[in-house]
């Protein structure tokens, strides 16, 4: 749990801090944070809960250039059921 909040500050910093690897950044961030967000016990835990404070965060500093073209991708993501 601890290495994905790592991984999750890492890449939000990547996307905060530059745009050559967006494509590929933002997709698995999106990725790890919803796949261990499923899990209600894993949801509720505090480290869950700063990487959701990280990844808010890098979406209001990051430029909309960066984000929005991944909207349908959480869309997707969130109606799979």
């Amino acid at each position: 749990m601890r290495m994905n909040m790592y991984t999750v500050r890492a890449f939000s910093k990547a996307v905060m801090h530059g745009s050559k690897f967006v494509y590929q950044t933002v997709p698995r961030l999106l990725t790890i944070w919803l796949d261990l967000g499923e899990n209600k016990v894993t949801a509720q835990h505090e480290t869950f809960k700063k990487m959701t404070d990280n990844i808010a965060k890098s979406i209001r500093e990051a430029p909309v250039y960066k984000v929005f073209p991944f909207n349908n991708n959480l869309l997707a993501k969130t109606n799979q059921n």
